[in-house]
């Protein structure tokens, strides 16, 4: 049996002396922020954490973590009041009650079911694997017309308590094109909502292409559940949409940085041919601000988001046939975001060296996903502004 908890407190205060002055003359407050690490304890499992939690979800109350073991195809529950592993709840590769392969959204629906969906199949599961619900969102946008056979969903999302209704982000690798979509699978309905924000993310796509794609470069787009609304956003900028409960159009938010850029800049062609010219708008696309997915803390009341530049050696050579070179580190910044994305207060984050991994805010405290020695642990914030 590992130890299941040790801790590690480092108390930081700092101001952000660089911020721009607001518009009405007052400053925005400064952060204090302190920082502790807590780790897992695994029992006798091994925690998969090869996907950094990418494929992972919390329950509403945030007292579990569950993560999807895409090895084993099994799903961990993590118990994070006692730090520790508590159970592991199994799912099919194959047969009636198939998951399919290659998962890449989950989520959960309510307490007794889940949302898997893969590359062919989206289904509807209960804890103990036995699939209750099946459907292919690809194949009812294709049969009303709406989809085409190049989209495919990116990351899709429950929004219904029941089950019911979904939101989905869909990407078309042919023509380089999202689109956001609401499906209700039992009635056979999409709805596709505009999203011209997420659409100009785009812009700092580059591709690789000789006699095939060989590499792509570009910002991450997402879509989260935080609060009961999803959220859906690109790291190009800070602008996102907002669906809220019960509602079928998008809130379009803005706000405006006084310590960063609002959004990346530059102009860059679609597609290169060259791996050097490739490589050059890498490291720019990569060095300029990119915007994580807001987090929403319930005892504080305000969402949290990162925001970050990557850091590289102006004096390393690549490698022949290197397309990416290796970050050094990071400047990350936080924002403070009210109930209605109002920025109350944003700095940098000097004890922060890389891009935020998997996160969320639980008990008050923004908790990062940190790998420590091969064992889940976690490096939790407490801020103050």
């Amino acid at each position: 049996m590992k130890s299941s908890f040790y801790c590690i407190t480092l108390f930081i205060f700092f101001a952000c002396n660089n911020q721009k002055p607001a518009s009405d003359g007052d400053e925005l407050p400064s952060l204090e922020i302190s920082l502790e690490t807590v780790v897992i304890d695994p029992g006798e499992e091994l925690l998969f954490l090869n996907s950094n939690l990418s494929l992972s979800a919390l329950s509403e109350d945030k007292k579990y973590l569950y993560n999807i073991n895409s090895n084993e195809y099994t799903i961990e529950q993590i118990n994070l009041n006692t730090l520790a592993f508590e159970k592991k709840y199994r799912l099919e590769k194959e047969g009636p009650n198939e998951v399919g392969h290659s998962i890449h959204s989950f989520s959960l629906i309510n307490e007794d079911k889940l949302f898997i969906s893969t590359f062919y199949n989206d289904g509807i599961f209960n804890w103990q694997g036995e699939k209750l619900e099946s459907f292919g969102i690809k194949e009812i946008g294709i049969g009303l017309g709406i989809l085409e056979e190049g989209d495919r969903p990116y990351k899709t999302v429950s929004i219904a308590s029941d089950g019911s209704k979904f939101a989905s982000l869909i990407h078309n690798f042919e023509d380089k094109r999202r689109s956001f979509i609401l499906i209700e699978p039992a009635n056979n309905t999409i709805k596709e909502l505009p999203i011209p924000a997420i659409e100009k993310a785009k812009n700092y796509d580059v591709a690789l292409v000789e006699e095939r794609t060989l590499a792509i470069v570009g910002p991450q787009r997402y879509l989260n559940i935080e609060e009961g609304k999803a959220i859906l956003g690109t790291e190009a900028s800070s602008e996102l949409y907002v669906l809220d409960k019960n509602a079928d159009s998008l809130r379009h938010i803005t706000f405006n940085s006084r310590l960063i850029p609002n959004e990346k800049s530059g102009t860059y062609p679609p597609e290169v041919s060259s791996k050097n010219q490739f490589l050059t708008y890498a490291l720019k696309i990569q060095k300029d601000i990119s915007y994580k997915a807001p987090v929403w803390d319930d005892k504080r009341k305000v969402y949290y988001r990162f925001s970050f530049q990557y850091i590289f050696d102006e004096n390393a050579i690549p490698k022949e046939n290197q397309l990416f070179l290796r970050p050094i580190g990071a400047t990350v910044y936080l924002s403070v975001l009210d109930k209605d994305f109002n920025l109350v207060a944003e700095g940098a984050v000097p004890e922060l060296d890389r891009n935020p991994s998997f996160h969320f805010a639980k008990d008050g405290k923004l908790w990062l996903f940190e790998n420590i020695e091969d064992e889940m642990g976690f490096v939790r914030l407490d801020i103050n502004w």
